[in-house]
């Protein structure tokens, strides 16, 4: 049983199981998106992915998987990383 299995039978839940869940994904399997998280916008996410992932500023993705809550796992040049929906865009 891994980690997440554990807190889950414990009746843990995550910050993503709070948010309201969306009516209709705004991205699907196959789309091509780019980020958009400036250092403006989110100072510590941008210069986690410039410093350790700076690919993912600079190429777009493609959409490889789509989970609740508003988040997709994208495929940066091979590099998956699982994203928000706000995190990205067409």
């Amino acid at each position: 049983m891994t980690y997440f299995e554990q807190m889950e039978k414990l009746g843990q839940v995550t910050i993503f199981d709070l948010l309201p869940s969306s009516s209709t994904d705004a991205f699907s399997i196959g789309d091509s998106v780019r980020v958009v998280i400036t250092a403006e916008s989110d100072p510590e996410a941008f210069y986690y992915l410039d410093a350790y992932h700076p690919i993912v500023l600079k190429k777009r993705g493609e959409i490889i998987e789509v989970f609740e809550n508003q988040q997709y796992l994208v495929n940066f040049a091979e590099e998956h990383h699982l994203m928000k929906e706000h995190e990205i865009a067409v």
